[in-house]
């Protein structure tokens, strides 16, 4: 679970910046917002793009514009190595493994595809980064996306919003935790990250400052982790078969 703001949640709470760029569009029932964040920006978040689409997972077109968000940022080709976080045993957690378990590793024109499921520390004594790092100088990735579910701020993103970003991602910072990012900086290859929001704070809802410790989701999102899982499995798919 990755960081308690989307990218367009942090950019429209900072207001007007002439440091952040912001292209916003809409294809079908899609809407695309492409933000590009500096260094030392002044927002809660890493330096780099993102690109969000929102609109229902069955949205028409919306596995083949999702597979082409990812293609602008990562090399136009190579050895991609997928790697699915979170938690299996918690739904709202689960997504990054749901994408793993959607795929199948093979060679493509432009691609060529290896993946893994990474579960979390406490089960496996590994920690994330350090097992990712390694898994991919075994395989000699040229770049690694990682799957996960994220915490957004306003909960009608959750289920209907998918992040794309080249900055990385911090596991288990959504839910608190400090644990060493993902990311070009600490692989050395270029690092993608996907994720869908699927719980949201408390106090989000209810408005109370006291809810903040606590987390929310809605009472179907095993459904939709199911649609996204299949929404971003088949993406990644299109990749390869670029």
């Amino acid at each position: 679970m990755d960081n308690s703001l989307l990218a367009v949640e942090a950019a429209a709470m900072a207001g007007a910046s002439e440091k952040i760029r912001s292209v916003v569009r809409a294809i079908g029932e899609v809407k695309i917002t492409d933000v590009r964040i500096p260094e030392n920006s002044g927002i809660s978040k890493p330096a780099g793009r993102y690109i969000t689409l929102e609109g229902e997972p069955h949205a028409a077109g919306m596995t083949g514009l999702l597979s082409r968000a990812v293609s602008q940022v990562i090399p136009p080709r190579g050895r991609i190595f997928a790697v699915g976080l979170g938690n299996p045993d918690i739904t709202q957690d689960s997504l990054g493994t749901a994408v793993i378990r959607g795929l199948t590793a093979r060679k493509g024109r432009r691609y060529t595809l290896a993946a893994m499921e990474t579960d979390v520390a406490a089960k496996t004594g590994m920690k994330t980064q350090g097992l990712v790092r390694a898994a991919a100088r075994e395989i000699h990735a040229d770049c690694v996306i990682v799957f996960d579910a994220l915490a957004c701020r306003d909960p009608r993103a959750i289920g209907r919003t998918v992040q794309v970003t080249d900055a990385g991602i911090i596991p288990a910072s959504g839910t608190g935790g400090h644990g060493r990012g993902i990311s070009r900086e600490t692989l050395g290859i270029p690092v993608a990250a996907v994720g869908v929001p699927t719980m949201t704070l408390l106090s989000s809802v209810t408005g109370e400052p006291h809810d903040r410790n606590f987390h929310v989701t809605v009472s179907d999102i095993d459904v939709l982790i199911k649609l996204w899982a299949e929404v971003i499995a088949g993406a990644a798919d299109g990749l390869v078969g670029m």
